[in-house]
Parts: C-alpha cells; structure tokens; sequence
C-alpha cells in the first residue's frame, strides 16, 4: 500500500491539451479554406487570413477553460496555461488578421465583414453559455465557413462567387447540425425531419431564385443527402465516429464539387 500509494504521487498529472475539442469543428473550418484558396493564386493577404482564422479557431478551449466550462479543476490546474494561450493565440490572430487586412483588396476587405460579424455572434453566444444550442451551432458552422470568403476573394474569387460558396457551406453545414443533433438526442419522432428538409428547401429556393447556381446546389447535395440520410436512418449514438466519417466524406465531395463549380 505504501509502494502503491507513492507511486500515485510521484505520478505526472496529465496535461490537459487545449487544443479545440468540437472535431467536427476542424472540417467546417478547414475544408471551405482549402477550397477557398485553390479558387484561384491567393496572394500575402490570403495566407495571411487564412492563418488568422486558424489562430482564432485555436483561442476556442483556452477560452471555454477560462469560462469555467471546462470544470472547476480545469481551471484551477489549467487556468493559467490556458489564460496564457489565450494571450498568444488572440494576438497572433489580431497581428495576423490585421495584416491580411491590409494588404488585402477592397473587396477583401468588406467580405471579411461576413466572418467578422458571424464570430461576434457567436462569441456573444458562447459567453452566455448557449454555444451548445441549436442556434449556437448553427451559427458558429456559418462563421467557420465564412472564413473562407476573404480568402477566396483574396485569391481572385469574386465577391459574389465567394458568397455564393459559404451558402453552400452554410446550408450544408446547418442540415448536418440538425441531423446530428436528432442521432445524439436519439430522437426519433416525425420532428427530426423539420431542420434537414427546411435547409434542403431552403437550398432549392436559392437556386430558384439565382443566389446559387446549378452546379453550386449540386455541390450542397452530399451534404445534404449525408443529413437526410441520418434523419432517415439514424444510428445509434455510439456509432457516431462512423458519422464523423461519412459527414468529412461529404464535405470533401462537397468541397470538390465546389471547386469544379
């Protein structure tokens, strides 16, 4: 007993890692980028936003430490570490957001006013605690793949094209967040089918009306088919790393598709 319990005390505590939990997060985040910088030859401004995005998704964990969200331990052992990251990784996001900004176009310029105004939005809802709801997911996907409109618009992408894609992100992105929710829930009523065909709705009514083109829809439909397809059959939740599978497969369908559009 006395070897054992000296040996518990001599034990490394396990550092925490504050990198951002939310998987799902990477891939809305990272596939809009990489299809946004091979829209065209992203210059400096590019890169550099791309970067900042990057630093700025990283700030996430630190900050939800900081919150107490985490646990009271977590921010006992971990708070400074985690106040510090913050620090560096905020700065680094300002230092490098500031100059993408300015060496970017003026058109660059505004489309960072999408991603800019969707992060407020969802910072305010993470420090009231609602980032877990439906709106809050939804909105903080938007964000994350509205990063990628500065930087499309930075590699010669126009304006218009480059809105046109982070709608097709957006809808994707807000049908798959509805159907997940439903599997996690184990919802299995006749309600779960409201989000997923109100989007896919949504997405058609677009391209009626001119805001996505063909080719555009066409790139929202594997991820709109993925949400369905889970609404229709849902798994139970301890499959959902076979989820997380099938749903990255759809975004780089989708990412492909876009590409090519």
């Amino acid at each position: 007993m006395i070897y054992a319990s000296m040996s518990s005390e001599s034990a490394p505590r396990r550092v925490r890692s504050l990198a951002p939990r939310e998987h799902g997060a990477y891939g809305q985040l990272g596939v809009p980028l990489v299809v946004a910088l091979a829209a065209g030859r992203p210059a400096a401004a590019g890169w550099l936003l791309a970067a900042a995005s990057v630093a700025a998704f990283t700030s996430h964990e630190p900050m939800q430490v900081l919150l107490g969200r985490r646990g009271s331990r977590a921010l006992r052992e971990d708070g400074a570490r985690a106040k510090k990251a913050l620090w560096i990784r905020g700065a680094g996001a300002l230092l490098l957001g500031g100059a993408g900004l300015a060496l970017a176009s003026g058109e660059a310029r505004l489309a960072a006013l999408l991603p800019g105004l969707l992060a407020l939005v969802t910072l305010g809802l993470l420090w009231r605690g609602q980032e877990r709801s439906v709106p809050g997911e939804i909105v903080a996907a938007a964000a994350l793949a509205g990063a990628g409109v500065p930087v499309a618009v930075s590699a010669g992408e126009t304006l218009a094209k480059a809105a046109a894609a982070w709608g097709v992100w957006a809808l994707g992105f807000g049908a798959v967040t509805f159907a997940v929710r439903a599997v996690v829930s184990r919802d299995h009523s006749g309600a779960r089918w409201v989000g997923p065909v109100a989007v896919t709705l949504l997405a058609a009514a677009a391209q009626g009306a001119g805001l996505l083109s063909a080719a555009e829809l066409l790139a929202a439909a594997p991820l709109l088919a993925a949400a369905l397809g889970l609404t229709a059959a849902p798994p139970e939740p301890a499959r959902l790393k076979v989820v997380g599978w099938v749903l990255v497969a759809a975004s780089l369908l989708a990412g492909t598709l876009l590409a090519r559009a």
